[in-house]
Formats: C-alpha cells, structure tokens, sequence
C-alpha cells in the first residue's frame, strides 16, 4: 500500500478515535462532577478570604491570628510606647498586616489548592477519564478487531489513538485548571500564570502512562483508577525517594522551580527532597515516550481475541 495512503488511513484513524472520544462516558462525568464540586470549594474559599494568612492561628487552632497578636502587642499596652511611638507603630503594622496578607494569598493557594488538591489528586483522576479509554472503548465495543484489520501498522495505530485522546486529556485538565484558577480571584490567576506549563507536561506523562495500561492489561482503567488513588494521592506524599515513583512529583518540583522566584519552596526540603527544574521536565518528558515506546510494542504483540 503506497505511504500516500497509509497516512490518509492514518490520519482518518486519528479524526475517528477523536469523535468517538467526544461521546461522554461515565468516567467523564465523574471528572467533571469532580471539576464542579471543587470549583464551588474555591469560590466559597475566596469569597470568604481563606487563601492568605490572616486567620493562620498559633498556636494552631486556638491562638490568636497573627493580625491578633499584633494588636496585642501594640495596643494592650504590652510595649511601653508614648503616643508618637505607638502611632508610628500603626503605621507600620497596618502596611505589614497588609503585605502578609497581600503577599501570602499565592502561597496559600498553591499549597491547599495546586499542590494538595489538584497536582496530587485532580490531574490524575481528570487524565484517567479519556486516557484509558483510548483502546478500552473498542474493546468494550467490539471494535478492536476491525481496528486492527486496517492496512496501518500496529504502532501507528497505537499512536493514532494517543494523538486522538491527548487533545481530550489537555482540554479537560488544562481547562479544568483555568476554572480552579479563575474560582481563585487574583492569587488563582497568579498561580495560572506561573504553573500552567507543569500542567500540559504532566498531562503528556499522565496520557501516555494511563494508554500504555489500556493496550497492556485487560482491565487497564480499573489500573489506572488504582494508580491514581494510591500511588499518586499516598505514596506521592510520602517521605524520602518513595515519592519519586509518581508523576505528581515531578510536576510539583516543576511548580516549585518556576515559583523559586516568588519565594515559594517545600515546607520541609530534608523531607520532601525535590529535584529541580530541568531534571523533573526530562523525567516527564522521558515517561512520555517510554511508555509510548512500551505501549506500542506490547500492542504490537498482543493478539487481543477477547474482546467479549
């Protein structure tokens, strides 16, 4: 068959799969259902001012606010200032509560909101939903065989199909992460700006991972459901070199390295032990085509008869 050909097949192959993923499946409502809820969560948290460090207590819980404590300080008559003295001093605690305030939204928001919520918990939930359906839905439909019946070599319908879910996998958690952003006021837009570029790298690692376990495993959603929920929301949170074996790691070190010059840095460094920038993008950008590269050599050999 001339390569003319083969590419015209090839490229129908990529529109096809692309339609078929458009027809929303259980998975995709539950991403979305997700996306929703969590939206609500931040509108409610930025309306009611929770992402800075204004009502941070200490001692944690059932001390003063930080806003508190300075008042105390200055007008409990705690320091022993005369009235020039203690009016300087409002002047300088109104424009350093200020600043705490002002300048502390970002990093709160990272560290609730990008970090806890979504990097570790959203991103792989949301890449589960059209990555493994890419090979999962022609299996369930009985479609596989005619798939592979096609004059286009194994790998490439493999590719084709990654190439056909990977604009669906972006625009759900790209899109997904605008909105949490947008919910967030100004600090979410301060964290749009600065991360955005972590969350297409590690969609691309997410995608090609959760494709790679379709075309390996019968029940590869189920997998990957697994993967998501324990290796990276657990173990991607535990101490030492653990946490190294998930993705959402190496995406939080990509935030961490763009946001060094905003100040932003692993509560705890001896324990979190992140890599830097230039090493986590290899390390996505390496996932991506080792699990491409794996993936299609596994669906290379597999026969996939048992697609009852």
């Amino acid at each position: 068959m001339p390569r003319a050909e083969i590419w015209r097949a090839w490229c129908f192959l990529v529109w096809l799969s692309f339609q078929r993923q458009a027809r929303a499946h259980l998975m995709v409502w539950i991403a979305l259902g997700l996306l929703a809820l969590s939206v609500l969560i931040i509108i409610v948290g930025t309306q009611s001012g929770r992402w800075n460090m204004a009502h941070w207590t200490h001692p944690r819980g059932k001390g003063p606010t930080y806003t508190q404590h300075l008042d105390n300080l200055g007008y409990a008559g705690m320091l022993p200032w005369d009235a020039p003295e203690a009016s300087l001093f409002r002047m300088v605690h109104g424009a350093t509560a200020t600043a705490v305030v002002e300048g502390s939204g970002f990093l709160v928001f990272s560290e609730q909101i990008i970090f806890q919520l979504f990097t570790t918990f959203l991103l792989p939930m949301w890449s589960v939903s059209f990555a493994s359906e890419g090979l999962g839905r022609e299996r369930e439909a009985q479609n596989l065989v005619w798939v592979l019946t096609r004059p286009i070599p194994r790998p490439a319908i493999f590719l084709a199909k990654y190439v056909a879910l990977l604009p669906w996998c972006l625009l759900l958690n790209l899109g997904g992460f605008v909105l949490l952003c947008l919910a967030g006021g100004a600090h979410g837009r301060w964290a749009l700006e600065v991360y955005w570029p972590a969350v297409i790298w590690s969609t691309l690692a997410f995608s090609a991972l959760f494709h790679m376990l379709a075309a390996c495993l019968r029940r590869g959603a189920v997998v990957a459901l697994l993967y998501a929920f324990f290796l990276e929301t657990i173990m991607g949170n535990l101490p030492g070199h653990f946490k190294r074996l998930s993705i959402s790691f190496y995406t939080r070190c990509l935030m961490f390295d763009r946001a060094h010059d905003y100040g932003l840095y692993p509560d705890r460094p001896l324990w979190y032990l992140p890599v830097d920038g230039t090493t986590a993008w290899l390390v996505l950008a390496g996932i991506t085509v080792l699990c491409l590269l794996i993936g299609a050599v596994v669906f290379s050999w597999n026969e996939y008869l048992d697609v009852n």
